[in-house]
């Protein structure tokens, strides 16, 4: 059994891919690690997770319900799925009263909004130092790291096989930093 890490958003449809992908992998536990890329894409002031304006914030809310979910060892899996679900596969805006519902039906007793803002800041923190820059990246046990985005969620004979190309490619070319499939002009992407 091979552990890996994800750093993720819940508002990435790549990461949503992601996750429909390593949740059918076999031989893989994935430890799910936030990563805000509202956070990442913030420029100015301190950080979003330290600012009023952001408390109410649902990408970020999202994250910390996450990490209260963890804290309390309630079935992380569970909300991680329920989130990405209603984020990206049903009609409708989710509210901050949805999301800590999730969090509740996955466990959650109670919601310290600013230990579970700081516990997200930490993940993002240690995924900056990492060379994590964008959702989703996967970090291996030998801390190769590798950035990926699907177009679509492989088939389930694809499956396998894709996460062993991944994996050979993190791990067994070190000199390859960066590959990317470009898309002809005219062509969908």
């Amino acid at each position: 059994m091979m552990d890996v890490e994800v750093f993720f958003d819940y508002t990435c449809g790549f990461s949503n891919r992601a996750r429909h992908w390593l949740d059918a992998v076999d031989g893989v536990t994935v430890g799910w690690r936030p990563f805000s890329l509202l956070q990442r894409n913030h420029s100015d002031g301190p950080p979003v997770f330290d600012q009023t304006d952001y408390a109410d914030n649902v990408s970020l809310i999202a994250l910390a319900v996450h990490e209260a979910v963890r804290a309390e060892r309630g079935d992380l899996d569970g909300y991680r799925r329920r989130m990405f679900t209603a984020w990206h596969e049903e009609p409708g805006r989710l509210s901050t009263e949805d999301i800590i519902g999730f969090g509740r039906a996955a466990g959650l007793g109670s919601f310290d909004h600013q230990a579970a803002f700081a516990a997200v800041a930490t993940e993002h923190a240690e995924g900056t130092k990492l060379g994590v820059f964008g959702t989703p990246t996967l970090v291996f046990p030998t801390t190769a790291v590798a950035f990926i985005k699907l177009d679509t969620v492989p088939s389930t004979d694809r499956v396998q096989p894709l996460w062993e190309q991944v994996h050979q490619l993190t791990e067994g070319a070190p000199e390859l930093r960066q590959w990317q499939r470009v898309t002809a002009a005219g062509e969908p992407s």
